[in-house]
This record gives C-alpha cells, sequence and structure tokens, in this order.
C-alpha cells in the first residue's frame, strides 16, 4: 500500500515537472493593458483582484465558503502552469496597491507604513513563486523567476531605507538576471529585458548613492549571493544561474524550427528555412494561450492575430520559392522539388484553416462563458449576447465546409490518403450537425429573449434532434460524443422551461383580458372625493374650468377610455299589412288630354 501511494506520488511529481511560465512577458502585457500605460495603479490592481479570483475558480482553488481558511499552493497541488499564474498576480496586486498608497502617501506616516507592508506581501508572494518555479518549472522559468523576486525585494529594500547594500546587492541580481534572459531568449524577450534593464538603472544609481552616504552601510547581513552580486563577482547563485542557462539551451526546445509539416499523422516536408522560422513562430504565440476562463477574449484574439500573421509569412516564403523553382528550366529535380513546395502549401492552408477553427471556437467558449456568468465583465467590455454566438456558429460551419473541400486534397496521391480523405470528410459531417444544433439552441435563446416561447421551444427541439444524430455517428469514447449529449440534455431542460414560461405567459395574458372585459360598464364610475371632472371636449362652446384640482397633470381634455353612452336603436317593423290596404285611384290626376293631329300641327309655332 504504501508502495503505490509512493508512485502515485512519484507520477504526480513527474506530471507537474518542467513547467513553462513567461513570467515577464505576462507580467508586461498584463501591465499595459489595464492601466500602467497610463500610471492608473488603481485599476491595474482590481484587474489582478478579479483575475484572481477567475483563476481560482478554474482552478478549484477555492478558501472555503462562508468564511476563509487558508491553503496553501505546494507542489503537490500544482498541475500545470496556470497554478503558477497565482502567486505572480498575488505579488502584483501587492506591488500596484503599493505603488498606489506611494502615489497619494505624502507625508502620511501611516499610509507609507501600509505601503512597506504590502510590499513585504509582494516578496512573500515571489519567494513562493521562486520555490515552485525551481522544483517544478524549467531552467529559463526559474531564471525570469529569480529576476522577478529579485526586483521585488530590491523595490521593497529601497522603500524601507534601512539596508541600502542589500537592496543594491538584490537590484544588481535582478541585473544580471535579466542580461542572461535577453542572451538565451527570443527577440521578444531580449526587448522584454532591456526594459528593465533599463527600469533598473535609476535604481542602481539611487541606492549606490545612498550606500556611499551611509558609509559603506553594513553587508554583515548579506548572504553570499548578495554579496559577490554586490562585489561583482561570481557567487554560486551566478553559478548556478549560468549552469540553468546552459541545461536550458542545450535542450530541444519547443520554439526550435520544425523540418517537417505534421497533418493527420503524415509527414509532410518543409525545406524552405524561412518558412520553418515562421512556423515556430507561429508556435511560440500559440503556446501563450490559456483557458478562456482566465484569459479575455482580446488578449487570445491578439495572440491568434500574430500567430496568422506568422503563418501567412510563411506561406509567402514557399510562394516565393515556388516561383523561383518553376522558372528554373531543369528535368525531373525541379518538377520534383515544385511539387513538394504545392504540396507544403496546401498542408500550411489546411493547417490555418484548422488554427482559425481553433479561434472561433476559442471566441464561442468565451462568449457563451460570459453569458452564463462564469466571468465577469471589465469596465468597458461589450456585453455577450446569444446573437454573437449565432454569428459564430455560421462562421464555425462555412470553416468546417472549406476544410471539408480542401482537405481531402491534400494528401491526394499519396499512400493512405483514401483513408485520411475519409476521415476528414467524417470529422467534418459531424462537426457541422454539432453546430447546427448549437446555431439552433442560440437562436432559441434570441427568441426566448424576445417572449416567442413557442418558436424556441420547437429550436430546443431541432437542437436536440442534431445532438442525438451526432450521438448515433459518433464513436460513443468520443469527445464530440460527449459534447453532443451535453448539447441534447441541455436542449431538452430548456425547451421543458420554455414551454412552461409559454404557458405561465398565455395564462397571465388571458386573465388580463378577462379582468379587462370584466372592468367594462355603460355605468359611469364615481369620481374620488366625490367631484365630476369637466372635460374640455363636452364643453367647446362655454368657457368651463377644465381644471378639478392643483397642479397640471389634473387637466381633463377628454375622457381615456372614451365614455359609453347608449343609443337608441330604431324599432323593426314587418310590413304584414301592406296588402290589405286600399289605395285610392289616382288616374283622373295622371291623364293626359287627347288633341288632333292637325291642331297639333298648327300651333307648332306657338310654342
Amino acid at each position: 500500500m504504501a508502495e503505490a501511494e509512493m508512485a502515485d506520488a512519484a507520477t504526480k511529481q513527474e506530471l507537474a515537472s518542467n513547467l513553462t511560465l513567461d513570467i515577464l512577458q505576462i507580467v508586461k502585457i498584463s501591465q499595459s493593458q489595464h492601466g500602467l500605460r497610463h500610471g492608473d495603479h488603481t485599476r491595474y490592481r482590481q484587474y489582478c483582484t478579479r483575475r484572481l479570483a477567475r483563476m481560482y475558480k478554474a482552478l478549484n482553488f477555492s478558501h472555503g465558503r462562508g468564511k476563509y481558511q487558508k491553503r496553501t499552493l505546494s507542489p503537490e497541488v500544482v498541475a500545470d502552469a496556470n497554478h503558477l499564474m497565482i502567486p505572480l498576480i498575488s505579488a502584483e496586486r501587492a506591488w500596484s496597491y503599493a505603488m498606489e498608497l506611494k502615489t497619494g502617501a505624502g507625508n502620511d506616516p501611516r499610509k507609507r507604513s501600509h505601503m512597506i507592508r504590502r510590499l513585504r506581501k509582494a516578496t512573500v508572494h515571489a519567494s513562493e513563486l521562486v520555490a515552485l518555479c525551481k522544483q517544478l518549472g524549467n531552467a529559463k522559468t526559474a531564471l525570469e523567476a529569480e529576476a522577478y523576486s529579485s526586483f521585488m525585494f530590491g523595490n521593497f529594500l529601497a522603500e524601507q531605507e534601512r539596508d541600502w547594500s542589500r537592496a543594491l546587492a538584490k537590484f544588481m541580481r535582478a541585473r544580471k538576471a535579466f542580461e542572461q534572459l535577453a542572451r538565451v531568449g527570443g527577440s521578444e524577450q531580449a526587448e522584454v529585458c532591456r526594459e528593465r534593464i533599463e527600469e533598473l538603472e535609476p535604481n542602481l544609481r539611487y541606492c549606490t548613492y545612498k550606500r556611499g552616504n551611509s558609509k559603506g552601510g553594513d553587508e554583515s547581513g548579506l548572504d553570499a549571493e548578495d554579496l559577490a552580486a554586490l562585489k561583482g563577482e561570481s557567487g554560486a547563485d551566478d553559478e548556478k544561474l549560468k549552469g540553468l542557462v546552459s541545461e536550458d539551451s542545450g535542450k530541444p526546445s519547443a520554439s526550435e524550427a520544425p523540418t517537417s509539416l505534421i497533418w493527420r499523422g503524415h509527414e509532410i516536408p518543409l525545406r524552405n528555412k524561412d518558412a520553418r522560422g515562421c512556423i515556430a513562430t507561429a508556435a511560440n504565440q500559440l503556446a501563450k494561450l490559456e483557458s478562456p476562463l482566465t484569459m479575455s477574449a482580446d488578449r487570445g484574439l491578439a495572440i491568434y492575430d500574430k500567430a496568422f500573421m506568422a503563418y501567412n509569412d510563411a506561406k509567402q516564403h514557399l510562394r516565393d520559392e515556388m516561383a523561383a523553382a518553376s522558372s528554373v528550366q531543369g528535368g525531373s529535380e525541379s518538377t520534383t522539388r515544385v511539387m513538394e513546395i504545392k504540396l507544403s502549401d496546401r498542408a500550411l492552408s489546411v493547417l490555418l484553416l484548422e488554427k482559425t477553427i481553433e479561434r472561433n471556437k476559442f471566441l464561442v467558449a468565451s462568449a457563451t462563458a460570459k453569458l452564463a456568468g462564469e466571468i465577469k465583465l471589465e469596465k468597458g467590455e461589450k456585453v455577450a449576447r446569444p446573437e454573437d454566438l449565432v454569428h459564430l456558429y455560421n462562421t464555425l460551419l462555412r470553416n468546417f465546409e472549406e476544410l471539408a473541400e480542401s482537405g481531402p486534397e491534400v494528401l491526394r496521391g499519396m499512400e493512405g490518403a483514401n483513408k485520411v480523405e475519409e476521415s476528414v470528410r467524417m470529422d467534418c459531417m459531424l462537426e457541422q450537425a454539432l453546430l447546427q444544433g448549437q446555431r439552433a439552441a442560440a437562436l432559441a435563446a434570441v427568441h426566448l429573449g424576445a417572449g416567442s416561447h413557442a418558436e424556441a421551444a420547437v429550436l430546443y427541439a431541432r437542437a436536440a434532434e442534431h445532438a442525438a444524430k451526432v450521438q448515433d455517428r459518433a464513436p460513443k469514447s468520443s469527445e464530440i460524443a460527449a459534447v453532443a449529449q451535453k448539447v441534447q440534455s441541455d436542449a431538452r431542460k430548456a425547451r421543458c422551461i420554455a414551454l412552461a414560461d409559454g404557458t405561465i405567459a398565455h395564462v397571465a395574458e388571458q386573465k388580463g383580458l378577462r379582468s379587462g372585459l370584466d372592468s367594462v360598464s355603460f355605468q359611469e364610475s364615481a369620481s374620488a372625493g366625490g367631484i365630476e371632472p369637466q372635460y374640455l371636449l363636452d364643453h367647446l362652446d362655454e368657457y368651463k374650468s377644465a381644471v378639478s384640482g392643483k397642479g397640471a397633470s389634473k387637466v381633463h381634455i377628454m375622457p381615456i377610455p372614451p365614455k359609453m353612452t347608449p343609443i337608441a336603436v330604431n324599432p323593426i317593423v314587418l310590413d304584414v299589412a301592406g296588402d290589405e290596404i286600399v289605395y285610392p285611384d289616382l288616374q283622373e290626376r295622371a291623364a293626359v288630354k287627347k288633341t288632333s293631329t292637325l291642331r297639333n300641327l298648327f300651333s307648332f309655332g306657338k310654342r
């Protein structure tokens, strides 16, 4: 039993080793995008607080319910690099709070004491980050954590204004670490390290000046590493950091340029050096992605845009090479080279399309989390709507249509291409059916928001049908089958809720109509206070006050709704006695006098 527990512990330790976290890059992006570009430390502190809350929830690292219960982030708890973000963001929050207090402290000793306490808290979190990165992270991550912690300690000691020698030693250790990181990392990391070194220079000069005024300072409290850094020697810590850098540079990293493209288990050669470098840059950018619950949609989109730019640059390098190879008059070698470049270009196009699908799925997950309330909206951030999901699902459907057309063309003519073509078409068909179900559910949410409960129920039923088709065709243990089952279950529940809400709304509407008809009467209702209101419309031919009370709101122009006045109905007369009445003879009055024709002829002129 003990051996089994030891084996489980060893497995966990093995899984949580060699973690990678770009500490300096994360800090730079977070500070520049959330207030520090304009010196707003309050906004940055609030952002760190919200991000910590999201990470606690996403990583299931809550501190009790109701009463606070402290939890220690031990190495056994750390499963991936996201756990290392907790002490980093905690240190950033404490540091930003200290800088906020420093801005408004002035000569207030209480605020200054509070600021120093927050800086001490930042050093505690930074030390925790260093301990975890040294034990679980790779060499580069450990070196970045060491540089970050030394910088925090230097700020704390400088604000204390007690031990200038130790503060100077911490700043010098941070500068050495930044210089080593600038030599090891890429161009982006070198730029970040150069900015950090420039930021350190005023602190180094100030600490040197204060240490000179204090007659060299007390160096008895310095450890061996700080003392070596202060004297400019290669101490034990410096040698260890150099060893870590050399070890990390000797290992094959993920950012190395690949010599081929791997797609659906098939290796496609990629000989163009510039294209390989662009693909490595895109891979480095995509490695910075996090869960949609912990990363904002804007930052994720920025990372995807940089990766897509690198992929497009790689395609352009391949096309330039293909144009150069086509212009060469050669035999079979040039023809083979052109065919190989075309194959790489087709594979890269399909790879770019798959990454586009991943980006749209990332946006769908982010919008869904916002609609469910799992992500709190930041100030000025756009509110997610079901219509946005419908648009994203339509875009994904078009993406899978393109993939179903262009995917089978990549390996056509190669060995095993038929199986790959069938697999691509089957995957695209299942994804499209699932997306149709999710789109129907999103459209139902739109109709439900507009009060159309019957239409929403029909769309939810359609979503459940699409999800059931996916479940029937997909393998039982596949991920898409699990997603389809969840969509089907959620659609059925939502359909029942929509029908219930529709029934309640219909009953309430009928009840309102019935009560309105019951209130209709031919009799005038008694007015409040016994005062009969006078309406201006009833007395247009005479002057009467249309105001019965104080205030302009008591003016009566006409009754709304109009009064109902009974109207006399004409009686219905049945002419049953008309046949029995004897009418007088009027022929004598209507008779015409007879005259002769000759008389009429001679009397013509007299007329």
